[in-house]
């Protein structure tokens, strides 16, 4: 397998990331890499990405499922997680210029408070149609693009 040319040190994970690995999804295996990678020093995520996380996997598998899945993300430390006024904020003049869920504007408001990258699993068509608009001042990535990378 190619090593992973294009991943920063530092990224901040959308909840779509968490929910692939959870779920085991086609990119779970790549999800487990970038956690486990010595290249990546640090991964980042707003408390919204844990609860959107938690309550898509409720949706899904149920609540003991979603549970399980947070405790292991908690006692793995994989992720840090950030929270403060300024990140609701700055999540806030994201949402009020774009046409973006508040999840996603809290991910790209973390990548940018703290220079790291955001990290989705899809391309999302919405975050897409905004880039294009008025491209964001802030780097990201797909995992589906790395897991082709690295395929």
């Amino acid at each position: 397998m190619k090593s992973w040319r294009k991943v920063p040190s530092r990224l901040t994970i959308d909840a779509s990331v968490f929910i692939t690995y959870f779920l085991g999804e086609p990119e779970a295996q790549y999800v487990e890499e970038l956690f486990e990678s010595p290249k990546v020093s640090e991964l980042l995520c707003s408390h919204l990405a844990l609860s959107e996380t938690f309550y898509i996997l409720c949706r899904r598998k149920g609540s003991e499922f979603a549970t399980d899945a947070m405790e292991t993300l908690e006692r793995t430390a994989y992720v840090r997680v950030q929270d403060s006024t300024e990140l609701d904020y700055s999540a806030g003049i994201y949402k009020c210029s774009r046409k973006l869920s508040l999840a996603d504007c809290y991910v790209l408001a973390l990548a940018r408070n703290t220079g790291s990258t955001a990290l989705f699993a899809r391309r999302e068509r919405d975050l897409r149609e905004e880039h294009q608009r008025s491209p964001l001042d802030v780097e990201f990535l797909f995992l589906e693009d790395l897991a082709k990378e690295k395929a």
